[in-house]
C-alpha cells in the first residue's frame, strides 16, 4: 500500500502506527499468545510512553479505537500480559493499581512527603539480589520493587 506525503495510508493509519502494530503482534505472537485486537491496543497504549497507567486510562485512550471494548477486558488483558511478562502491575501504596510496559526490570521510588514516583535503574538492586543470594542461598525476584522514602529534593529540605 502506497503511502502520501504525511505518511498516512490510504483507508486510514499512518506508516509509523501500522508499524508499531505488527511489531506489537510480532511480539505477542513471540509470547505464543493471539494477537486479539484488545491485546494489540492495550499493548499499544502501554508502549506509547513511560506513565504508569490505570485500567480507566488504558480504556478511555482505546475507546476512540476500538469503542466497545469494557473495563473488564482491559482487566483480564492485562492480567495475561502480566503472566507473559508483557505487562507489569504497578503499585504504589495510594491504594489504585496501575500498570506499565515490562521491558526490563524496574524499580520505583515513592516519596512519603510530597508523593512524586521516580523510575530507578536495575542495576543497584540486582547487585543487592546478589549478595541475599550469596548471604542466604534465596533467589530474589527483581523485577519491580517499590522502595518508600523521601525524594531528592523532599529530602533536601529536610537536611536544611
Amino acid at each position: 500500500m502506497s503511502s502520501n506525503a504525511t505518511g498516512a495510508r490510504p483507508g486510514g493509519g499512518d506508516v509509523q502506527s501500522t508499524d508499531v502494530v505488527e511489531s506489537i503482534k510480532r511480539v505477542l505472537r513471540d509470547r505464543g499468545l493471539h494477537a486479539t485486537s484488545a491485546r494489540v491496543s492495550v499493548l499499544e497504549v502501554l508502549r506509547e510512553g513511560h506513565e504508569h497507567r490505570s485500567v480507566e486510562d488504558i480504556r478511555a485512550q482505546i475507546l476512540e479505537r476500538y469503542p466497545m471494548i469494557d473495563p473488564s477486558t482491559v482487566y483480564r488483558t492485562l492480567e495475561t500480559l502480566e503472566e507473559h511478562g508483557l505487562a507489569v502491575r504497578v503499585e504504589l501504596g495510594d491504594k489504585r493499581t496501575r500498570w506499565a510496559y515490562m521491558t526490563d526490570a524496574h524499580h520505583h521510588m515513592v516519596c512519603r512527603r510530597c508523593g512524586a514516583v521516580a523510575e530507578m535503574g536495575d542495576a543497584p538492586f540486582q547487585r543487592f539480589a546478589d549478595d541475599l543470594t550469596g548471604a542466604y542461598g534465596v533467589r530474589v525476584d527483581m523485577q519491580h520493587l517499590v522502595l518508600h522514602g523521601l525524594c531528592r529534593r523532599c529530602a533536601a529540605r529536610s537536611d536544611t
